[in-house]
């Protein structure tokens, strides 16, 4: 029969063997599972409103892709003895507080005052120039505008904050096919280098329907916020309106 003490010394580590199971069973990453979730919830929703055996079929898929998600557990991964949970996400991504998403966190040294930065983009109706995927961009007011994309999706957006010649802070309303929310500092370089513009976007994972389940993933978030800096850099530096890398077309306003 076991001793008192031995029984209270099972109890206590108890916890600790829950743990490490829990642990020990998770083989996925963070990232890898905000896209599964995301994707799975679209695929079920999806699924269950077309009401045929398609449908059906897609729904099942999309609760499999949910089951990832959720757990961080993958069958196949299992299977292949593969475990991506210790992967790290890139120095230019982190998440954000409360696992809500992930944010992306890029900077350009550009040759143009702060000044002048923060003056074009706070005209935010030029901002079809430099996003990519953006068509038109109205504003309806002195922090808002209504914003259209080439994949015929509308949102709104407001200001949030706004810093002459240092900050703007935004959030977008609705289901935007670019990151809901963001941030662009502008800072003096040193040596009189011009200005670093840091240009901060937030993913959130939200509702599943959300048109980032396909490309919600740190790469294409990484890229996005790389081109907008990228275009931005081109067009306040040569006048001209980029479009494919390298290939620049026409004039733009400074």
């Amino acid at each position: 029969m076991a001793s008192i003490q031995s029984i209270r010394e099972e109890r206590s580590d108890t916890p600790n063997k829950i743990d490490q199971l829990t642990n020990s069973s998770t083989n996925m990453g963070q990232i890898e599972r905000w896209t599964s979730a995301i994707g799975g919830g679209a695929l079920s929703t999806y699924g269950i409103m077309r009401r045929d055996w398609l449908g059906a079929g897609l729904a099942i898929i999309g609760g499999g892709l949910l089951y990832r998600g959720a757990t961080g557990r993958s069958v196949l991964y299992k299977a292949l003895n593969i475990n991506t949970g210790g992967q790290q996400l890139s120095a230019n991504v982190s998440t954000i507080p409360g696992n809500r998403g992930i944010r992306v966190s890029r900077s350009q040294t550009i040759n143009r005052s702060a000044q002048d930065l923060y003056t074009f983009w706070r005209d935010i109706e030029m901002a079809p120039l430099y996003m990519p995927g953006i068509k038109t961009v109205n504003q309806t007011g002195e922090r808002t505008s209504h914003w259209t994309a080439s994949a015929n999706s509308e949102w709104n957006a407001e200001i949030l904050e706004d810093k002459p010649d240092q900050l703007i802070a935004w959030h977008v309303h609705g289901q935007p096919t670019t990151a809901n929310a963001g941030k662009v500092y502008f800072h003096p370089a040193a040596g009189g280098r011009g200005t670093i513009a840091t240009l901060e976007l937030d993913f959130f994972q939200t509702d599943p329907l959300n048109k980032l389940a396909s490309h919600i993933t740190s790469s294409a978030a990484e890229y996005e916020a790389a081109e907008i800096l990228r275009r931005f850099k081109e067009l306040m530096e040569t006048g001209e309106i980029p479009t494919v890398k390298g290939q620049p077309t026409g004039k733009g306003r400074k």
